[in-house]
């Protein structure tokens, strides 16, 4: 999938810079038990996930505040390309397929300056803008689903501390 994405992000007019992996921590094990213990049709488990990051026009960030609020220690972290840390449960947010808050804050204190504005076209139960909300970046969401939008906004406002008007 990331070679394909990168295939056809580059035909839009991105440039690739670099493969974040996610090694999710608490993935369950499953296996095709047709092939058990067998080469017929073994089932190999990735418990990772691609985070394909791209540019336009200049990998040099040279828009918003400047301000960079990542500590020493998170940079020298995570511009290492291998990130582990648990995935979402289910539960918790109420959408079939949820990622921790985690993942879109580390990718915001890294790629982005404070009071950026964030957009998550595909908002779901809202992960990306209570970051956003965590990190002093401005979220802005787009979801289909009226009752993930309620879930979001519930999320912003206890998880993400924020006060004012949705």
């Amino acid at each position: 999938m990331g070679a394909d994405l990168t295939t056809i992000a580059k035909k839009t007019g991105f440039s690739y810079h670099s493969t974040i992996v996610w090694n999710e921590g608490n993935i369950s094990r499953r296996t095709a038990w047709g092939s058990w213990a067998s080469a017929s049709a073994p089932y190999v488990i990735a418990p990772v996930e691609l985070i394909v990051v791209l540019y336009k026009k200049s990998w040099k960030k040279t828009s918003g505040s400047g301000i960079s609020d990542i500590t020493r220690k998170e940079f020298m972290d995570w511009t290492n390309g291998l990130w582990t840390f648990n995935g979402e449960r289910k539960k918790k947010t109420g959408h079939p397929a949820p990622f921790p808050v985690e993942l879109p804050l580390r990718c915001m204190k890294l790629f982005s300056f404070a009071g950026d504005m964030i957009l998550d076209p595909f908002m779901g139960s809202g992960s990306t803008l209570v970051a956003a909300s965590q990190c002093n970046r401005k979220g802005m969401g787009i979801e289909i689903d009226h009752g993930y939008c309620e879930i979001a906004v519930s999320r912003i406002q206890k998880e993400g501390g924020y006060t004012g008007d949705l």
